[in-house]
């Protein structure tokens, strides 16, 4: 038959037919980010992908569809943690109640006494559900009243379509969020520099005591974070897993690259990780087209006139040596939060940078003898705690992580653009 159908095409013979298909189909290199469609290669029921500076949905499967979060349930169980006023090293008490519950769990045992840091930290990497419900009862009083405060704090924060039942999230009637209140409330929670630092952890240990024949009897628990992102994928800042039968598998979490943050939350899914990398990707790759629609021709923007004037202060650090650089400040310190190769690129993070009150600029920069960089920063600051403080406060506003540099280190810095 390939001899024929050869003969039909104009070949020869059917080996040179062969090699031309070989060619075609094993020869071409498959290109994964065109080939990848979120609405037809995702397996969750519901997504979304969210600009964390912004809160702007980028990409949405099902975002309202109302359906059991599982363990995700838990990055709400901690902002009411944060938020209690409590001290971190306040010791709960383990109630028979909390030790009954299903797994997974820290298997804590009546009558230990555990600090609410460490029960926080074992909710939020080994998903712990003994811990959540000793939270509950010791920052409530009861489960049913953390409950009915864990669905008023996410309405307050914009989640309006959540309702919860319980702090661990394992299947109850009633108890359900969204793709989209999942992102919100992930963005908010991510605002907290207590619960950054905890998602952001890979291997820690839980302590906790108990009495045995009147002497306290310590005992350590070893926890793994189970965000398999912190591992493989690059730019991976945090986030929280969940699975249960009725919710399959899913996931909340947020990636940085490039001065760009994204937040992506997925539901039902059957691939989690497949899903949620695929899903960042796609989002990484086409930041530009889903951030926003195109400038009319000609028209300029007013970051561009801000980049006219902020530009000034540095714009000659990556240029040739003149009468002005002799001029610039030769110690001190610049902030970086990105770097580009196309201006667009970098003028969208500074909108989103000046538009949280930070007085940043663009700044064009020859990296290769035929490569332009652009540059968001801010500064020069004279002090190494100005700048230390300034960083954590846009980490802090627009969840952008910020690099230091001493001036003479910017002035010479050639690091490739993304």
């Amino acid at each position: 038959m390939l001899r024929r159908l050869a003969t039909l095409l104009g070949f020869r013979d059917s080996i040179s037919f062969g090699l031309v298909v070989a060619i075609v189909f094993f020869g071409t290199p498959v290109d994964s980010t065109w080939a990848f469609a979120p609405d037809e290669d995702l397996t969750a029921r519901a997504a979304v992908l969210m600009d964390a500076a912004t809160g702007k949905i980028l990409y949405q499967k099902e975002p309202d569809l109302r359906l059991p979060p599982a363990s995700t349930t838990k990055v709400i169980t901690a902002i009411l943690t944060l938020e209690s006023g409590r001290s971190f090293q306040e010791t709960l008490p383990v109630s028979k109640e909390a030790t009954r519950v299903p797994a997974s769990k820290l298997y804590l045992r009546p009558g230990q006494s555990v600090t609410i840091q460490e029960l926080l930290y074992g909710i939020m990497l080994a998903s712990a559900n003994d811990a959540s419900m000793v939270l509950a009862e010791g920052i409530a009083g009861s489960v049913e009243r953390f409950a009915e405060l864990m669905t008023k704090k996410a309405h307050d924060i914009g989640a309006t379509n959540s309702n919860f039942t319980n702090p661990h999230g394992l299947t109850a009637a009633d108890h359900y969020s969204s793709a989209r209140d999942l992102a919100i409330i992930f963005r908010y929670a991510m605002k907290n520099a207590t619960f950054r630092e905890i998602v952001q952890t890979k291997f820690s240990s839980v302590s906790t005591t108990a009495v045995v024949r009147k002497k306290v009897v310590p005992r350590r628990i070893s926890v793994r974070n189970h965000n398999r992102l912190l591992w493989n994928f690059d730019g991976a800042l945090g986030g929280k897993t969940g699975y249960t039968h009725a919710a399959q598998k899913c996931f909340v979490g947020a990636v940085q690259r490039n001065g760009t943050t994204l937040i992506v939350a997925i539901l039902g899914a059957r691939d989690q990780w497949g899903d949620t990398k695929r899903l960042l990707e796609y989002g990484f790759d086409n930041f530009d087209s889903l951030k926003a629609p195109p400038l009319p021709a000609g028209k300029a923007t007013s970051s561009e006139q801000q980049v006219g004037v902020r530009g000034d202060r540095l714009s000659a650090l990556g240029a040739p040596s003149t009468e002005k650089d002799l001029a610039q400040p030769t110690d001190g310190f610049i902030l970086q939060v990105g770097s580009f190769r196309e201006r667009a690129r970098a003028e969208i993070l500074l909108r989103q940078i000046n538009e949280k009150g930070f007085d940043a600029f663009v700044e064009q920069t020859i990296v290769k003898p035929s490569e332009t960089a652009y540059r968001v920063r801010l500064g020069p600051y004279r002090e190494l705690v100005a700048a230390q403080e300034t960083a954590q406060e846009i980490l802090s506003k627009s969840g952008h992580r910020v690099m230091i540099l001493p001036i003479q280190a910017a002035q010479s810095s050639r690091g490739d653009p993304s």
